[in-house]
């Protein structure tokens, strides 16, 4: 039996290849988003703990990612969360809520008041999940995806919850 969880990730340009090969059949297949290995090597994802890979505990090392949540400093007292992606067969488990929860104590803790991000038009999963949380859309992205219309969402971070 599966025992999910969100553990601390490193940059993707220290990635083992079976890491990055993760990453990219994830995004292809709940995104259908291409990417090649140095894209995602080189995306300037920092070493923090708002930065989350979703794994199988009960697997051997090294672990297969199943999900991930990657957030940068952006500006001023905004965060970007550059990729927030899972496997649909863990999505509905509460593992989006408890990462997005996780996320937000990181960046709360180092003076973070707002969050950015972009999403797929499509996606409205996503985006009810985020409005939620407090995001609004704000504009929409023409050309932002290869496979269609984005939005840029915006919105306050709630304090944590004690």
């Amino acid at each position: 039996m599966p025992r999910m969880a969100w553990i601390p990730g490193q940059r993707p340009l220290d990635f083992p290849e079976a890491a990055v090969q993760d990453v990219i059949r994830l995004f292809q297949q709940e995104t259908g988003e291409v990417y090649a290995e140095a894209s995602v090597r080189h995306l300037p994802i920092p070493v923090w703990d708002a930065n989350l890979l979703l794994v199988d505990l009960e697997e051997a090392l090294p672990y297969t990612v199943q999900g991930v949540l990657w957030a940068t400093p952006f500006k001023d007292d905004i965060v970007r969360v550059a990729a927030f992606v899972l496997f649909s067969e863990h999505q509905g488990k509460a593992l989006g809520s408890e990462a997005w929860d996780r996320f937000v104590d990181e960046a709360w803790a180092k003076g973070f008041r707002h969050v950015q991000l972009e999403v797929k038009a499509e996606n409205v999963d996503a985006q009810r999940f985020y409005m939620r949380r407090g995001l609004t859309v704000q504009r929409e992205l023409e050309g932002y995806y290869k496979s269609g219309l984005g939005y840029m969402m915006r919105g306050p971070l709630s304090p944590p919850q004690d």
